[in-house]
């Protein structure tokens, strides 16, 4: 399970450049806070919908910062739960009252650098109960499934809706109620897909979280569009990571007697039910005829992706062009896909 909030009234932000060095050797500094926004200032943007449900969220902001300090050119990287206005708030926020040293290169202040700023909302309305936002989930519904969902006779190109359920003992979640949506259209297709969503969890963790609520974030796109009919995942949430040890072990030998140190093998999956990689097979690889794509494949079989995105949507059914990158100091790197 990802991450479990309770409620009091507070803010939490921190800021890093992202930007790297004008030239190799030089002497940069991140920026630091002259002004951060305050508990006064949050409750001034808490989005109104998440507030008055006290739903808590996070949500990374990338901006530029100017010679003066201030905050602009501001862009949404990531928000959760999705759909509630985490993001535009912290703009908001941050572009109204955030305040910087700048960074310097070589002792010097200069503007225009982006960096990325994460903030986390915590609700103000105090409560008893636990709410878990951006769980790891057992089971998601399919893309095929909330393709059906889409509203009858709805003309939009897209449409959102946020539950707040309560999660019962074995991770299913039931008693959903509104927390945010575009219109009633969505939320009863949201509503209709809940008995498909189970939460991932530990004996421990089970005890610990009983009598919790959870939210769900939906993102809807109209089938009749080429987006809602593609079937490419997009923004997968990995659960399970690479180990170099194991890339190791799988380095093609027919590569390392040719004295080939590095390599690249493409896969193309299907997701499973469970966000595991399956129905691999090789896209391509480079160099070619070296094995490096059968041991992408050894690879990508021990690869989890959570079956549901933090931007509310799914990733069951659907495929993904998977790059592994190996050398033999043992480092790979996943790509997001192509």
């Amino acid at each position: 399970m990802s991450r479990v909030l309770g409620c009091g009234a507070a803010l939490i932000v921190a800021a890093m450049m992202t930007g790297a060095p004008a030239m190799a050797g030089d002497v940069v500094t991140d920026p630091t806070w002259k002004w951060k926004p305050g508990a006064d200032d949050m409750a001034r943007y808490y989005p109104e919908d998440a507030v008055d449900r006290s739903i808590s969220g996070v949500a990374t902001i990338r901006c530029e910062i100017t010679l003066r300090g201030m905050v602009e050119a501001c862009e949404v990287a990531s928000e959760y739960p999705y759909g509630l206005g985490f993001g535009p708030a912290a703009i908001k926020m941050m572009t109204s009252w955030g305040r910087f040293n700048p960074p310097t290169v070589n002792g010097q202040p200069v503007g225009g650098r982006k960096i990325s700023i994460p903030v986390r909302f915590v609700a103000p309305t105090p409560g008893s109960r636990y709410i878990i936002f951006d769980p790891v989930w057992e089971t998601a519904p399919s893309m095929e499934e909330v393709a059906a969902a889409w509203p009858t006779g709805s003309d939009r190109d897209e449409g959102t809706a946020v539950l707040r359920c309560s999660m019962r003992a074995d991770g299913g979640i039931a008693d959903c109620t509104v927390a945010g949506q575009t219109n009633s259209d969505f939320s009863n297709a949201a509503k209709s897909l809940k008995d498909r969503f189970r939460v991932r969890l530990t004996s421990e963790e089970a005890t610990k979280y009983a009598d919790s609520d959870v939210t769900v974030s939906f993102r809807f796109i109209n089938p009749a569009r080429p987006e809602g009919r593609s079937r490419k995942v997009r923004n997968p949430h990995w659960v399970t990571s690479i180990n170099p040890e194991a890339v190791l072990a799988v380095y093609p030998p027919q590569a390392a007697d040719a004295g080939v140190m590095a390599g690249r093998g493409v896969a193309d999956c299907l997701v499973d039910p469970t966000g595991a990689l399956t129905d691999c097979r090789v896209d391509r690889e480079s160099p070619a005829d070296m094995g490096f794509g059968a041991s992408t494949l050894a690879i990508v079989r021990l690869l989890k992706m959570n079956p549901w995105t933090d931007d509310g949507r799914p990733v069951v059914g659907g495929r993904i062009k998977l790059p592994i990158d190996f050398n033999l100091a043992g480092e790979a790197e996943a790509g997001a896909g192509d």
